[in-house]
């Protein structure tokens, strides 16, 4: 009867707690996986994947720009992580673990990218030495072909809101690019078709653009480009805590089409006292033009009115005019940050004639691929998927 009764309560007690973890289970989900409803004073998490050092100091420099100014207040959780990619030959396997405070792994194996992983110790010691920021660091070692989905579950695992990834192409010393290889750019693509949250291509000019703002002689000019919807949404979104830097200077560029009707300017929207946007509610049926609206005035009442960023308004009639305000403005600024898509939109029309990386949508590919333009780009798309089955299409 002893035996019986134990049985029964184990069985009984697993059903249970199955049960209560499911109906728990939205609960501890983790929700922040839109920027653009994200609060600045609200804990941002970001994840940054380097293969090398190299990746990694550009992930570094990125960090730097989104902790704000020393001292602030407002919360700020970077990680980084290794991508150590295993031959075809070996069998698959996935070591990810958690970096201990030597630098070293808590499984106490560090077969995989040890030279790699040494010099990214030594990046991100002598940036938290200088910064006092901490960058947490894990390692991901499995094969190119399993990577994808290895990275989107962490990104839930690590509870973070935005994952930048490095792009398939470096800037030489001699200023050329380099092609690393079709894996490493499909790679690219498969988190993006299947994220759980944000997604950040960071296109970076180490030689000639984006450097890592550390002094008041170096301050770094960005630019985000505004042309609608809802990655241009997350990529202004973004943009909000490098507005908080004091080593950043930051302008929005807002393109607006000659063909568009606005009965005002951005600028000119009407505020209270207390610098919020004075606007009706428009509601749940809302169009994504009056979306687009809402945010910009938000941001540029926030923002702008207070003098912490500018702000520029383009007129333009169609692709090829785009193009040319393009070059214009390419060496003007170090970073340029822009949403991934911008719909059918007659500001890009006939843009894509020039398009190489599809995955950088039409604004963000001509600006990695422009000989024209020497600065960093970093490509934002919205989180757009659950955490559901990984099938290629």
């Amino acid at each position: 009867m002893m035996v019986a009764a134990l049985v029964i309560t184990t069985l009984v007690s697993g059903v249970l707690a199955s049960f209560l973890l499911k109906a728990r289970e939205k609960d501890f989900a983790y929700e922040k996986t839109s920027l653009e409803s994200h609060n600045t004073n609200e804990e941002l998490r970001v994840l940054s994947c380097a293969y090398g050092v190299r990746h990694a100091r550009g992930a570094i420099s990125l960090v730097s720009a989104l902790s704000g100014s020393r001292g602030a207040s407002d919360p700020f959780t970077p990680l980084l992580m290794h991508l150590v990619p295993l031959p075809k030959k070996r069998k698959s396997e996935l070591m990810y673990h958690e970096h201990d405070e030597d630098g070293g792994n808590a499984n106490g194996d560090d077969e995989f990218g040890t030279n790699e992983g040494l010099e990214i110790n030594d990046s991100i010691d002598s940036f938290a030495k200088d910064s006092k920021i901490l960058i947490q660091q894990v390692k991901l070692v499995t094969q190119m072909l399993n990577m994808h989905e290895e990275i989107c579950n962490a990104t839930e695992d690590l509870r973070v809101s935005i994952v930048f990834l490095p792009f398939h192409k470096h800037q030489r010393i001699d200023g050329k690019t380099t092609n690393d290889g079709e894996l490493f750019r499909q790679m690219n693509r498969n988190v993006l078709r299947h994220g759980p949250c944000s997604i950040g291509i960071f296109v970076d000019r180490n030689i000639t653009g984006f450097q890592q703002p550390h002094g008041f002689d170096s301050v770094q000019h960005v630019a985000t480009l505004f042309f609608g919807g809802p990655d241009d949404r997350e990529a202004l979104a973004l943009c909000r805590w490098l507005a908080n830097n004091t080593l950043i200077h930051l302008t929005v560029i807002q393109f607006v089409s000659e063909e568009s009707k606005a009965e005002t300017p951005v600028g000119n929207a009407m505020t209270r006292d207390n610098n919020e946007v004075f606007m009706e509610v428009l509601g749940r049926n809302q169009t994504e033009q009056e979306t687009d609206r809402s945010f910009l005035e938000e941001f540029y009442n926030r923002f702008v009115t207070t003098g912490q960023v500018g702000f520029i308004e383009k007129l333009v009639s169609n692709g090829p005019h785009t193009l040319t305000i393009l070059r214009e403005i390419g060496e003007m600024y170090s970073l340029f940050v822009v949403g991934k898509s911008t719909g059918d939109c007659p500001m890009t029309v006939r843009m894509k004639d020039w398009e190489e990386c599809p995955e950088l949508g039409t604004v963000g590919d001509f600006l990695a691929s422009s000989l024209d333009v020497n600065a960093s780009v970093l490509v934002v798309q919205r989180q757009r998927h659950s955490h559901d089955s990984f099938i290629d299409d």
